[in-house]
């Protein structure tokens, strides 16, 4: 077998680390004569000892993050991580360079627990003494008591939604900032959770209204860190992908939650440099809890709304859901449309091959269901072999071809039945449907139709079939005008 190398990262000059890490926009005129100072002297010692105190300084301006320090024989290290590049690079020094001087002398403190730190942490290095452990000593500022209890305070809302829009009064009345946004990450987008309707109301900024680039974020999301671009209108990294007019400064901070990452929060101002450390690290701490909240809606979420059998959502989350969008459409004005699917005989398919294979098809059924269901369609189990599906702002056309695409698959798809003497099986399924209001003035109304109308009606008519209410209404009933409806 092949021996794997692994390719180490090339030492940094400590004059190309100055010109690397250092962004010079960021300091006043001392710190620059200082700056151009070092970049001409040759003594490295001397650089890399005042390179470190211009780092701190920028720490202190909300440019840089110290990200830890650790001590090994011989030698201090500091690493830093640039808020706009989020590069990371460590300034490594002889012991008696790194000893504190002058502006560094709570260092030797810091050190001393960065090592107690590390111990406790259980992080080694390759010589199996302890070292830093990073994300624990992210110099992240304390924050008052009063503003750790008012973000305590959002997990007490009902809803998550409700939670997120307090979280971002909160942002907004204490740094300051014009707009806060939240982006969800292209894997959770894509995931049945990104379909959930309270996300869907959460992450609701699109690619247009966006400030923070898209390669921004998603770097933010590859290092779960925090990132700061004080000037927008300044030259930065990410300035070919920001609009020609952008101004103003932008904090972007990752929605983590321990191993998770579900996206991005961003705060603007259209003040540049607007944002302080303190400012910074609250967007941060807000950031993280708010990823905190999501993964414990989703973990409820796959607690109490997943049918274990078919592995979609049940009849409890449909109904809450279907609630919802009914309520949607009667504050947004559009319409909606309910499909009950029934699958045609399946008590043979128990009866003959036992309930495993049962189960097997009624997950095959729930994972066509929903791999033919629209992005922002709902689809759940509501009864043994029949499913729900509901279609928010459809047009009935729209509905129609969504429910025959949804049929023809089935009956077109050979299910897996786990059997030796017989692997496969033919599944077909009936399909009722309606639009609210158009067809029905309430949500017990909607489900009636679709359901007890429509689906008995494709029943009766032979089965393995989609009807509409308008289908077999009779020509008594009308359609429900839309200026009409309650």
């Amino acid at each position: 077998m092949q021996k794997k190398t692994t390719k180490r990262r090339a030492r940094v000059s400590s004059k190309e680390l100055l010109q690397r890490l250092i962004p010079i926009e960021g300091l006043d005129r001392d710190s620059r004569e200082e700056y151009l100072r070092l970049l001409a002297t040759d003594d490295d010692e001397a650089r890399l000892r005042g390179a470190r105190n211009l780092l701190e300084t920028l720490c202190e301006q909300g440019y840089l993050r110290r990200m830890g320090e650790s001590s090994t024989d011989g030698a201090f290290r500091v690493t830093y991580r640039n808020l706009a590049t989020l590069d990371t690079i460590s300034v490594t020094l002889p012991r008696s360079a790194g000893e504190p001087s002058g502006r560094e002398g709570a260092t030797g403190e810091a050190s001393e627990n960065a090592a107690d730190a590390g111990a406790k942490s259980g992080v080694q290095t390759a010589s199996g003494r302890p070292e830093t452990d990073v994300r624990a000593l992210s110099a992240r500022p304390l924050l008052p008591r009063s503003i750790l209890e008012a973000v305590a305070a959002s997990s007490r809302r009902i809803d998550l939604s409700s939670a997120m829009s307090y979280l971002y009064d909160l942002l907004i009345d204490n740094v300051g900032s014009d707009r806060a946004a939240v982006f969800m990450s292209s894997g959770l987008s894509d995931s049945p959770a990104g379909r959930l309707s309270e996300l869907e109301e959460v992450f609701r900024w699109t690619e247009d209204e966006t400030i923070a680039p898209r390669e921004l974020r998603a770097r933010v999301e590859e290092t779960g860190e925090v990132a700061s671009i004080p000037d927008m209108s300044e030259r930065n990294p990410y300035s070919r992908t920001l609009p020609r007019d952008a101004r103003g400064s932008l904090v972007v901070s990752a929605l983590r939650a321990e191993a998770y990452v579900y996206g991005t929060l961003q705060v603007w101002s259209e003040r540049p440099h607007a944002f302080t450390s303190d400012d910074i690290a609250m967007v941060d701490f807000v950031a993280e809890f708010m990823g905190g909240l999501i993964k414990r809606r989703l973990e409820i979420e796959e607690l109490i709304f997943v049918d274990q059998t078919s592995q979609i959502h049940n009849r409890r989350y449909f109904d809450e859901q279907l609630a919802r969008e009914v309520e949607r459409c009667r504050r947004t004005g559009n319409a909606m449309a309910l499909l009950v699917a029934d699958l045609d005989d399946f008590k043979l398919i128990n009866d003959t091959m036992g309930h495993a294979a049962g189960d097997s098809v009624l997950r095959q059924v729930g994972r066509i269901l929903s791999e033919n269901a629209r992005q922002l369609d709902i689809v759940a189990r509501i009864g043994g072999e029949e499913f729900g599906v509901i279609l928010p702002n459809v047009e009935r056309k729209t509905a129609r071809a969504v429910a025959e695409r949804m049929r023809t698959t089935i009956s077109a798809h050979s299910f897996v039945t786990g059997l030796r003497d017989r692997p496969t099986c033919d599944v077909t399924v009936s399909i009722g449907g309606a639009l609210y209001p158009l067809d029905a003035k309430s949500r017990a109304d909607l489900m009636d139709k679709a359901d007890r109308i429509a689906l008995y009606e494709a029943k009766g008519r032979g089965k393995n079939r989609v009807l509409f209410w308008e289908d077999v209404r009779t020509p008594g009933d009308t359609p429900i005008s839309l200026e009409g409806r309650d």
